[in-house]
């Protein structure tokens, strides 16, 4: 089989390469169907975590290190993008109660957060994640026993065949605390670590296929699943702000503060905020920046403000942005505002439109997405205090 190059910020493979690699060592072909018949995310989430043990060569391994692995990989989709799971995944309510209980932010480093779940003796919190290790770690197994499997007791039987049938991925025991762990096979070992990268694609593919059902109208599924190694940098669109906060003298948004050296002492340094958060958009087009105060913005947060206090003034402060990249002939801020206005020659528009047109194609297109940040469960400040 041609080898596939996976880039690894991408991790989301094409529909028609979804295919697991071939091998004359395991049973690929039933391997390929692990993924399939699923109402939650717990499957992808599985194989996600066995991976990342396998990775650190890891062959015996406790259910409860798999399932704090997958509410690690669960925490980013979950708290810092608001990606509803479906209500037949218990993840959310695992990551929302570690969340709320323990106060613990969207950007914690998986390895601390790993060992925070792991060594936990929150009750509550072992029941949730015991309560997870009832169905995953055996229907995961299911397409290895096709037509072995009759009657109930679903779960005691595939335990059982695991131990007796080598081609299945892994076997299901307890140790000597009685816990219930997985032993990779060798053979699976070397495939899973060799072929990494490509099943790991794979299962992020079928992650985002499930999520996209469950979220229709959440623009970027693929790019919410795991946090960006690197965000791009704003020094363009900050330089296009202190620009016209120089030539116009424009107010912070959120504060109706000038922008002078007493405020920035007392406020913090020029930062551009997200008007509806990144992590929903995601991306620094300049229509949904604005310039504030570097404290004001750590305040605000990834949440949203009351649309009808301040879209009127928002859009004002960004008629001033868009004509200054028109006058200028910044060509690539015209183009996001051409996307947005709906028009091919900016230059033309600016002249043949007042600012009324301006703010009300502006409208048409944000209102729609900041509704559906709302729905998606992004936070609204009805008023900002500071």
């Amino acid at each position: 089989m041609d080898k596939i190059f996976i880039p690894q910020e991408t991790r989301i493979l094409p529909k028609e390469i979804c295919q697991v690699p071939y091998s004359n060592e395991v049973n690929y072909s039933a391997f390929a169907g692990v993924l399939n018949d699923k109402s939650a995310s717990y499957k992808m989430y599985w194989l996600l975590a066995i991976l990342k043990e396998v990775a650190s060569d890891e062959k015996e391994i406790e259910f409860r290190a798999l399932i704090s692995r997958m509410v690690v990989k669960s925490w980013y989709p979950i708290l810092k993008c608001k990606l509803s799971f479906g209500l037949c995944d218990n993840l959310a309510n695992v990551v929302e109660y570690i969340s709320d209980t323990y106060n613990v932010g969207s950007n914690y480093t998986e390895d601390k957060l790993f060992e925070f779940i792991y060594e936990s003796e929150d009750k509550k919190l072992n029941k949730m994640l015991k309560d997870l290790t009832y169905n995953v770690p055996y229907r995961f197994l299911a397409p290895f026993f096709k037509g072995k499997l009759k009657g109930r007791k679903v779960e005691k039987q595939i335990e059982e065949l695991s131990r007796q049938d080598n081609e299945c991925v892994y076997e299901i025991y307890q140790n000597e605390k009685n816990e219930n762990c997985i032993r990779i096979r060798d053979n699976w070992c070397n495939y899973l670590k060799y072929n990494r990268k490509i099943i790991e694609g794979w299962a992020y593919y079928e992650l985002a296929c499930f999520l996209q059902k469950r979220n229709p109208n959440v623009p970027g599924i693929a790019m919410k699943l795991a946090p960006p190694q690197n965000r791009n940098s704003i020094k363009t669109q900050t330089k296009i702000w202190e620009n016209v906060i120089e030539r116009k003298h424009i107010k912070d948004l959120y504060t109706g503060l000038a922008f002078t050296e007493e405020n920035y002492k007392e406020y913090g340094v020029l930062s551009i905020d997200h008007f509806i958060p990144w992590s929903f958009v995601l991306h620094d087009q300049m229509w949904n920046l604005v310039p504030t105060f570097k404290n004001i913005n750590s305040k605000k947060s990834d949440n949203l403000l009351h649309y009808d206090t301040y879209i009127d003034r928002f859009c004002e402060m960004q008629y001033e942005a868009f004509c200054f990249v028109v006058d200028e002939d910044r060509k690539n801020q015209i183009e996001e505002y051409g996307q947005v206005l709906k028009a091919d020659n900016l230059k033309k528009f600016k002249q043949e439109n007042k600012e009324e047109e301006f703010v009300k194609r502006m409208k048409q297109e944000i209102g729609p997405v900041y509704g559906v940040a709302v729905n998606q469960g992004f936070g609204v400040l009805e008023k900002f205090v500071i």
